[in-house]
């Protein structure tokens, strides 16, 4: 039905990353940025730029292509938590819909990138395995809390595999320049693990890799380390989710 003011805003945002494969941030294998942040600041903008139409949001797609599952497990829980937290600042939240129950086909990658919470083994009669993200999901959404102890033990188990060097599939094209390409690949490449800290609230992307933007963040580079050197001072264990 049709009225005369309006009635929905729909917002897709797919990555905080730009065109070009940075080293030390973390992707899924789709190559879009892994950045909780982004969440928060979009809730928080769209919130402010639509807040005298008073409509809510439902977050109806938001998830991560990683057949291992270790990425998968910190990117729900801070995502979450950058939810939450757009909450308590006063963004009115309806739902949260995590992307996906099972491995899907991709329009532009086919059956390559696994979203699933529960695998599918097409070679075994379609047979559904669950991943321990559906575990784990299946709790937050039962009880409405994560844990300090769940938040470190998903984030250790991914940053125990980076230390060790361990690899993932990852399925866009990239030149030896570092450019990623929309052209997805049949067959994986293997990228390895970043030891970075993305966590919620923890850092800021690189942004554009051009090289005015490059030289700018490199003379503003004392600052920043001076801003993110007192907010882990003043971060704790990170916000615990709770019932509002």
């Amino acid at each position: 039905m049709i009225v005369d003011k309006m009635q929905m805003i729909l917002v897709e945002v797919l990555a905080g990353a730009g065109l070009k494969l940075v080293e030390t941030d973390e992707y899924s294998e789709l190559g879009r940025g892994v950045y909780p942040d982004g969440l928060f600041r979009m809730l928080l903008n769209f919130h402010e730029r639509y807040k005298h139409l008073n409509l809510p949001f439902i977050i109806t797609e938001n998830g991560v292509s990683n057949e291992t599952d270790l990425i998968r497990r910190p990117y729900m829980l801070e995502h979450l938590l950058a939810l939450y937290a757009a909450m308590l600042m006063g963004v009115c939240v309806l739902g949260y819909l995590f992307c996906t129950i099972s491995d899907n086909w991709e329009w532009a990658d086919g059956y390559g990138p696994k979203f699933g919470l529960v695998a599918v083994d097409r070679l075994n009669d379609l047979a559904r395995i669950p991943r321990p993200s559906y575990n784990l999901f299946t709790k937050v959404a039962t009880s409405g809390i994560i844990t300090s102890e769940e938040r470190k033990q998903a984030w250790n188990e991914l940053q125990r595999a980076a230390r060790e060097k361990k690899t993932r599939p990852f399925y866009r094209i990239v030149n030896k320049n570092g450019l990623m390409y929309a052209g997805g690949l049949d067959e994986p490449m293997m990228r390895a693990y970043v030891e970075r800290d993305w966590k919620f609230g923890h850092y800021e992307m690189e942004g554009p890799q051009d090289s005015l933007s490059r030289f700018v963040r490199w003379t503003l580079r004392p600052f920043s380390i001076q801003r993110k050197s007192k907010a882990r001072q003043d971060d704790d264990d990170g916000l615990v989710l709770q019932p509002l």
